[in-house]
Parts: structure tokens; C-alpha cells; sequence
């Protein structure tokens, strides 16, 4: 049977395309190259995610500080920053309420700590010596407190200088005077990486964030 003719001679034949897919090979490459990019990628988010944490709770924990600070400025009070409780239930309150720490109350100021993040004793920080230098006057031997024990919570006075709280007589008192100024510090641990990063509060109120990098302290 002829082709049909139109007024502009034969239709054109549709010239066969040739459709190619992706050989065996092909597909085999790019999985492994996905693979090889997603065996780098992970390993270091995962990283990247602990040292959030562990940053993010050294900074909310500082935070926390310059709230009481202020706040016993403003009341003409002195104000104690206490934790409570453990693992994944982990608070830090300023003592509003003067309970002693006992527990958190509605006026408290709190923030949560990540459970994979551990508020530490210095007794079991590394290179306190080589912090202590560096927040603290040259020649300094002003005792440092460690403001993560229950027994030496980080205390602000109506002045807002870090200071020793007292017992005298009708109750406790948090005196300006020489005698009771002190300074502090408080370390975190990441219990997954074992890093640490740590809080200071030098004796003029001055609070600063730092990290270690494994063999001494550098500011944040």
C-alpha cells in the first residue's frame, strides 16, 4: 500500500530512536560513591551534633549565671545557682526561693542540661592549672570554688561579685567584703566524646566559656 501524499509530497517516516538506559556498572559506581560519601559524612555529624550539645549546655549554663547576677543586683540580695537531679532530667536554678537547692520552685530561673552532658567536680577536670592562670590574676592565690557541688554553689552578692556564702546569726549572709569574695568554676563532660568545656567566674563577676582541646583551656 502506497504511503499517503499530502499537497507537500510523501509524510516523513519517524526517524527510530535509540533510548539507552544505565548499564549494571553504572549503577554499581554511583552506589558506592554514596556509600563512600555518606561512610565520611555521618561519623563526622554525629560528631558535630555531641559538640553542640556539650557547647549549647555551657552556654545556657552561663547564661543562667549572668540572670542571677543580675537579679541580685536588682533585688539587693544574694542569689545561689544550684543543679538538681540527673541523666536526662538534669536542672540548673538560680535559688530565687532560698531553699537551699531542695528543689526548683515557679519564680526559679532553670534551665535543662542534655543527659549526655555531665556537670563535673574539678577534682576530675584536666589542666585546672593552665584555666586557673589564664582567669585569674598573674600571681593569684585566690581559692578557686567549684560551682558544680551542692556544698559550693556559684553565689552572687547584691553587688554582683561572686562571693562565699556565710552563716551568722538570724540566718546567711553573702558579704561584700574581701574576706568572702571568691571565684568559680564548673566543668561539663560529654559522656559519648569525653570532651570537656568549662564556666568561669572571675572575682570582678566576669563570666567566660571555655574549651579544651585536649592538652589545655582556650576561651570560647
Amino acid at each position: 500500500m502506497s504511503n499517503p501524499i499530502s499537497r507537500m509530497g510523501p509524510y516523513p517516516r519517524t526517524p527510530r530512536v535509540s533510548r539507552r538506559g544505565f548499564s549494571l556498572i553504572e549503577v554499581l559506581v554511583v552506589v558506592l560513591l554514596i556509600a563512600v560519601v555518606t561512610g565520611i559524612a555521618v561519623p563526622k555529624f554525629v560528631t558535630l551534633l555531641h559538640q553542640v550539645r556539650l557547647q549549647g549546655a555551657a552556654s545556657d549554663f552561663a547564661g543562667l549565671l549572668q540572670q542571677a547576677r543580675m537579679r541580685a543586683v536588682q533585688d539587693d540580695n544574694y542569689y545561689s545557682v544550684y543543679f538538681n537531679g540527673s541523666g536526662n532530667s538534669q536542672l540548673a536554678f538560680v535559688d530565687i526561693s532560698k531553699n537551699g537547692g531542695a528543689s526548683v520552685t515557679t519564680i526559679d530561673p532553670v534551665i535543662s542540661v542534655p543527659g549526655e552532658v555531665v556537670p563535673t567536680a574539678a577534682s576530675s577536670a584536666p589542666d585546672t592549672s593552665n584555666l586557673k592562670g589564664q582567669f585569674l590574676p598573674t600571681g593569684s592565690t585566690l581559692p578557686v570554688s567549684d560551682g558544680t557541688l551542692s556544698t559550693s554553689p556559684v553565689v552572687f552578692n547584691s553587688r554582683g561579685l561572686p562571693c562565699s556564702s556565710i552563716t551568722t546569726t538570724g540566718g546567711n549572709i553573702c558579704s561584700s567584703s574581701s574576706t568572702y569574695v571568691t571565684a568559680f568554676w564548673i566543668f561539663f563532660q560529654d559522656n559519648v566524646t569525653s570532651t570537656w568545656e568549662g564556666v568561669t567566674v572571675s572575682p570582678a563577676g566576669r563570666i567566660e566559656k571555655w574549651r579544651h582541646d585536649g592538652s589545655s583551656w582556650s576561651k570560647m
